[in-house]
């Protein structure tokens, strides 16, 4: 099969009379890999993508017995509905194949992760008598109610090919696709995303936009974020920082002005901008225009999504608005923050997964590839204003017009079998088209999933700066950790910011050393262990590559005791 290509296609759907589509899956769970007989992987794009093996998993103890036991159970099924690029791919043997779908708005994926469907037999006493299986499929959905149009995809076959050859395949058709759009070729119309090369990403809370402001215990002071932005940049001796302040408004999503003036006068968070734009750093405020809270008087259903029957869809607090409605709220806003404030950078949440939907409401009436076209209108807009723009989660469309996001890495949105075997999947396709931080909730500040140590590691092997959500009062607790990861990852990160991510690989079989490639030379490989492995110290690191030199070294972690004798 070496060289072949198989096209795929659904052209017609025959429905009994007053039936309504839902979803068609075909190829349905074809081709799968039989666990424990074809050795091999199906590599998933979820998130920054995943492995999902056949072969025996090497994994600490209890995350050993977590995969051995999910497996059975239902959670063995996924149905991902924020797929983050169009692709997947499985190999064994010497061989593998690469899914690419080629019409891409109206599609999930599902998968079977190491499934034998135990738990569909369970009710009834009986054993399945089924193989386990991992494999993936297409779950093309309908538009309105019907086909719509043909879905087509296509596998493309080779020998030798493993996850960093499926990545390049789904990299040629984002190019040929116009999605894929380089931060070189973006930086010449906004040429202020040179100051994203090695930042860590800094979000400095106050309660906005969870709470009123003057809400009691958060209160804070601009001239106190003044303070911490001088404080980076001299005594911790940042050169280079990306600071997002979640604060300044009256009004809560989906509005924001007029200013709050309790923390201080205007000029006193035109001044925090100021001296960011002196020291170098770039600055951007939270908003949030897809957000209708209950609690607020802006409270407004005829601007929601609609479901086929009419009603309101539930849920999604955070994502209530229509996205046709996205630019005539933010308009009525924005120009003046940015005139008032002098912003070059913007973060508009909640706007920016792989998933689009259809809004049924008769004045504003959405298919997906309608909704995809009222956000790629909402991020134009905002480069109209001379932003660059970021925000949550990312797909594989809006990758050619943005310049960050959070929300890449695995956890914590990721299915928890998944987050296992994470591999670099996204950055392999995209990383010199923007700036992928990893997951907000897995950012440094927190103990989920990963320790601090190995995120630098990770991200550090990624080639992005680290990422900090922690409450503007905090700064000081978290001062020489932000220090520390920065010493570590700034320069490397601002090395490769515009390289393309050449390759990944598992140095040994346990996925605790790794090394990436980058297309400027430089190569960083990790040891995730404890102990020495393969001539790096246990939480150990090396550069090579580097305009500096060779930069190395390790985490040293030492519990200091002292003995009273009262």
């Amino acid at each position: 099969v070496n060289g072949s290509v198989l096209h795929v296609a659904v052209r017609a759907v025959e429905l009994p009379e007053n039936a309504r589509l839902e979803t068609v899956q075909y190829p349905f769970r074809a081709p799968y890999l039989e666990t424990g007989k074809d050795i091999g992987y199906v590599a998933v794009p979820s998130h920054e993508g995943c492995l999902i093996p056949t072969g025996p998993a090497q994994l600490g103890t209890t995350d050993f017995w977590h995969w051995e036991d999910v497996r059975h159970s239902a959670m063995s099924c996924k149905r991902e509905t924020m797929s983050t690029m169009p692709f997947y791919g499985g190999q064994k043997g010497g061989l593998g194949y690469t899914a690419i779908l080629e019409t891409t708005d109206d599609f999930d994926l599902e998968y079977l992760i190491n499934s034998n469907f135990q738990h569909a037999f369970e009710a009834s006493g009986k054993q399945s008598p089924y193989p386990y299986i991992a494999c993936a499929w297409p779950v093309w959905l309908s538009q309105k109610g019907i086909l719509g149009y043909e879905r087509r995809m296509r596998f493309e076959f080779a020998t030798g090919l493993d996850y960093v050859g499926m990545a390049k395949a789904y990299r040629r058709e984002a190019l040929s696709r116009g999605h894929l759009v380089t931060l070189r070729e973006k930086a010449e119309a906004r040429p202020q995303i040179a100051r994203l090369a090695g930042a860590p990403y800094l979000a400095y809370y106050a309660g906005y936009p969870h709470l009123p402001p003057g809400y009691p215990g958060f209160e804070h002071t601009y001239k106190q974020l003044q303070d911490v932005i001088d404080d980076l940049a001299g005594p911790m001796g940042l050169e280079r920082a990306f600071v997002h302040f979640w604060g300044a408004y009256t009004t809560q999503p989906p509005g924001c002005l007029p200013f709050d003036t309790a923390p201080g006068p205007v000029e006193d968070l035109a001044e925090a901008v100021r001296k960011c734009r002196d020291h170098g750093f770039l600055f951007t405020l939270y908003n949030d225009i897809s957000a209708q809270l209950e609690e607020t008087n802006l409270w407004m259903p005829e601007l929601m999504w609609k479901t086929p029957d009419g009603n309101v869809r539930p849920g999604r607090r955070w994502c209530r608005t229509c996205s046709s409605q996205y630019v005539d709220l933010l308009a009525k806003h924005m120009p003046e923050v940015v005139a008032r404030l002098g912003l070059e950078a913007a973060y508009v949440d909640c706007i920016n997964g792989g998933f689009t939907d259809e809004c049924y409401d008769p004045d504003h009436p959405l298919t997906r590839t309608q909704d995809r076209e009222a956000r790629m209108a909402f991020y134009e807009y905002l480069h109209s204003l001379g932003l660059i723009f970021g925000g949550e989660h990312i797909g594989w469309w809006n990758a050619a017009v943005l310049e960050y996001s959070n929300g890449v890495g695995v956890a914590p949105y990721t299915h928890p079998l998944l987050q296992k075997f994470p591999v670099p999947l996204y950055h392999l396709v995209f990383h010199d088209a923007l700036v992928p931080f990893c997951s907000a909730g897995d950012d440094y500040t927190t103990n989920y999933g990963t320790a601090f140590e190995d995120k630098v590691l990770r991200d550090l092997l990624r080639g992005i700066p680290p990422m900090y959500f922690l409450n503007l009062w905090d700064h000081a607790k978290w001062r020489r950790k932000i220090q520390d990861s920065y010493a570590v990852m700034s320069e490397p990160a601002a090395a490769v910011m515009y390289d393309e991510m050449l390759s990944h690989e598992l140095l040994t079989e346990d996925m605790m050393v790794q090394r990436s490639t980058f297309s400027s030379g430089v190569e960083v490989t990790v040891n995730l262990d404890e102990v020495e492995r393969e001539g790096l110290p246990g939480k150990g690191y090396r550069v090579t590559g580097l305009a500096s030199g060779r930069h190395e070294g390790h985490f040293q972690r030492q519990l200091q005791t002292r003995q009273r004798n009262d």
